[in-house]
């Protein structure tokens, strides 16, 4: 839990958590179809004016024999080509449609490819970790509520109550290289449990107060309109039981808010930040995450 708090950089703010059971959290100041291929050209049947011979006088034979003839011709070379385009496109057609659909869920655009995908996430330095072409095998976005209480007026119950309801959200969208269980209502619930296992964090919480959209930019700042200091961007990368975290100086880049629903969050991160401990290195995290949405997290941000 003070490894995910320091690398978010608000760890000095656990000092004003109020009591409670971990089920009730209140943290004043937590981080907390394809196109229809042309299949009617198929049924293009020529006309034909074959009807002539039988009601035409015999005199002039050639010169109707040679007119349906051409006909006839005409009909084989032109039904050809017709029959063989619908064989071709449709499979070509609703193959790549068919993907996407599977893959990038609901209301997101295609590039919200759900996991495995290839990010970067990596600290290079003295204490190296992770890699340039790091496989995320699963992700997961934790809403964390956010209610104003600029002037101490909202007590326990209204907490709650506001925390249920509120549309302003803070996300940490938790990733790894192996499979995340469980439904836990707070990301410290998702540190790695596996030897030789590496869980990734990015926080985002909106800038000025407003919910989060699709087309959002955020970079690191400080929440509007709240009484505590609140950091609008976050990040960490550790390994099973092995890292402790601290980072200098605020991180650099920026996340990109591709889209956001009930079901999915999908963010372009281009974060790094230097790593205070261990000595000499620095954190990059770089790619399009996209991570199921669980429950709201028990953590509220109340301030």
């Amino acid at each position: 839990m003070g490894r995910r708090l320091i690398a978010l950089g608000i760890a000095a703010l656990l000092v004003t958590a109020a009591c409670g059971g971990a089920d009730d959290a209140t943290v004043q100041s937590e981080d907390v179809a394809p196109s229809d291929a042309a299949t009617s050209t198929s049924t293009t049947e020529p006309e034909t004016i074959d009807t002539a011979a039988p009601d035409t006088v015999a005199p002039d034979t050639a010169a109707t024999v040679a007119p349906d003839t051409a006909a006839a011709d005409t009909a084989a070379d032109t039904a050809v080509p017709y029959t063989a385009v619908p064989d071709t496109a449709i499979p070509d057609t609703a193959v790549p449609d068919t993907a996407s659909a599977e893959t990038a869920g609901a209301g997101l655009p295609a590039e919200c490819v759900a996991p495995p995908v290839t990010v970067v996430a990596q600290r290079i330095g003295s204490s190296p970790l992770g890699s340039d072409a790091f496989t995320v095998v699963d992700a997961v976005a934790v809403p964390i509520p956010i209610v104003p209480n600029p002037d101490g007026a909202v007590d326990a119950t209204e907490r709650a109550t506001l925390a249920a309801a509120t549309d302003l959200l803070g996300y940490s969208l938790v990733f790894g290289d192996s499979e995340i269980e469980g439904d836990g209502a707070v990301f410290f619930q998702f540190d790695p449990t596996t030897p030789d296992t590496l869980r990734g964090l990015v926080s985002i919480y909106p800038p000025t107060g407003v919910p989060f959209a699709a087309g959002d930019v955020v970079t690191y700042g400080e929440v509007q309109g709240l009484s505590i200091p609140l950091p609008t961007v976050g990040m960490d990368l550790s390994a099973f039981d092995a890292d402790t975290n601290t980072y200098l100086n605020d991180p650099t880049g920026q996340v990109t808010v591709l889209g956001v629903n009930d079901d999915a969050l999908c963010l372009d991160v281009d974060l790094t930040w230097t790593v205070d401990q261990p000595d000499d290195n620095t954190l990059t995290i770089r790619g399009v995450f996209t991570g199921r949405v669980l429950d709201r997290s028990t953590i509220v941000v109340l301030g």
